[in-house]
């Protein structure tokens, strides 16, 4: 019996090693070398007891050495994934478009990928050690050095601007952004050369101080030539008037008219132009005050009135009686450019409507007409400067387009906005709307800003 016993344990070790050695494998070598030993049992010992025994042996070496070989693959396949995974990620890290390097708590670089050393100038050995901020201005020093450190507490932006000289002495400007390690001291840095879009933004900068300049030239010789041309208009205008008083027949007359017609539109027009420059340069104040919309509507229909009955059109208010803090006088030519030139392009016989709504805290103006309407496609661009829809009516009328470009800006001015639908051939609607409050304008008028 003593035997068997000592024979029996003679099969532990090589079934372990086996394990080791062939993993998976081992259940098979354990499997043949316990059925050795159970046949063996049987042939040199007669006895139940100790048949049973070794039985009892050889399955416990089973389990042993499948759990012991189980074990030593998952062990060599986490082993093989660590190394694959480190690889890939180093690869990764290596190959980044962007400079990147690992610092430790005292922001000594750990690593550095190609671009890191390409930005600095220093091959990877020599950059192992040093601290990463030995590369930042001085300018940017300081703060460089408590970054990753503040940035931990929660009082630095997890990205921030700093400027680097490199080993050549050239200064770069860099977008840094850094991370925390998780579980560790260490942090990982990204450096995104930023030095031509600076470059550029610097370049931009130029050009628009430059476009800037430039464009305060136009407005002032602008000005100058607006006032230039509209100043020898007023005689034109005069003597157009005593002529038309001393001509002897009507065809004359019907000249002399023509004159003082055309003088007064080319005074109209470069009035238009003189004040959109004014506009530019914010030289126009609004003078706020409170004013009845229903008044102002009346006035800007009653100076129409001649013109609307020439055409035989029909002009219909709806406007309630409400108040409106605003600069009279310029909503007052908001609505007189708007039933102009629904009077201008609508056939004769034609019908135009003022519609205003109360809508508490602001009002909604409509002037629609039956007019000949606008082409959709022309609908984003009509309240561009300059810009005319090339109609038969609109060739006749000789318009600039800046009519619709006031109207914006005045609305625009007064904190509302300016918009408008039309159908071919059916007519066209133009919409806007005012707040009845001016107080920010208000205060800022009587600051005198």
């Amino acid at each position: 019996m003593h035997k068997t016993i000592v024979y029996t344990h003679s099969f532990y070790i090589p079934i372990i090693l086996a394990a080791i050695w062939y993993k998976k494998r081992a259940i098979y070598i354990a499997i043949l070398l316990g059925v050795m030993h159970i046949f063996s049992s049987i042939f040199t010992s007669p006895a139940l007891g100790t048949f049973m025994e070794s039985l009892g042996r050889a399955s416990m070496l089973f389990i042993v050495a499948y759990t012991i070989g189980l074990i030593s693959q998952r062990c060599e396949d986490a082993r093989e994934e660590l190394k694959s995974a480190e690889e890939r990620y180093r690869t990764i890290f290596e190959h980044a478009l962007t400079a990147l390097c690992v610092v430790d708590a005292e922001g000594r670089i750990l690593l550095a990928n190609r671009q890191f050393e390409e930005l600095v100038g220093l091959q990877a050995e020599d950059l192992r050690g040093r601290h990463w901020t030995d590369f930042v201005a001085e300018e940017d020093a300081e703060r460089a050095r408590d970054y990753c450190e503040s940035w931990r507490k929660g009082g630095a932006p997890a990205c921030s601007l700093f400027k680097l000289i490199n080993s050549k002495g050239e200064r770069k400007y860099v977008n840094a952004c850094i991370e925390p390690i998780p579980n560790s001291k260490e942090c990982i840095l990204s450096l995104l050369d930023i030095t031509e879009l600076k470059k550029k933004e610097e370049e931009l900068r130029e050009t628009c101080k430059k476009l800037e300049e430039l464009d305060k030239m136009k407005r002032d010789f602008l000005n100058v030539a607006y006032h230039e041309m509209r100043s020898p208009l007023a005689p034109i205008v005069g003597y157009a008037s005593m002529l038309e008083m001393c001509a002897h027949t009507e065809k004359e007359r019907k000249y002399v008219r023509s004159i003082e017609r055309c003088a007064r539109q080319l005074e109209k027009m470069i009035n238009r132009m003189l004040e959109l420059a004014r506009i530019d340069g914010e030289a126009v104040k609004l003078s706020i005050e409170k004013a009845s919309v229903r008044k102002i509507v009346e006035q800007a229909v009653a100076t129409l009135l001649t013109e609307a009955r020439e055409k035989r059109h029909k002009i219909s208010l709806s406007v309630p009686d409400v108040e409106i803090e605003c600069d009279k006088q310029r909503i007052l030519e908001v609505f007189t450019n708007l039933i102009s030139n629904a009077i201008k392009y609508t056939e004769e016989g034609g019908r135009i409507e003022v519609i205003v709504e109360d809508r508490g805290e602001d009002i909604k103006c409509c002037i629609a007409d039956t007019g000949i309407g606008i082409p959709k496609e022309h609908l984003p661009k009509i309240f561009e400067r300059f810009y005319v829809v090339n109609t038969s009516l609109t060739r006749k009328s000789g318009s600039l387009g800046l009519g619709l470009s006031i109207v914006k800006e005045y609305v625009r001015m007064h904190g509302g906005k300016v918009w408008a639908t039309s159908e071919v051939g059916k007519g066209s609607k133009f919409f806007f709307t005012l707040p009845k409050r001016q107080e920010g304008k208000r205060k800022k008028e009587e600051r005198g800003e």
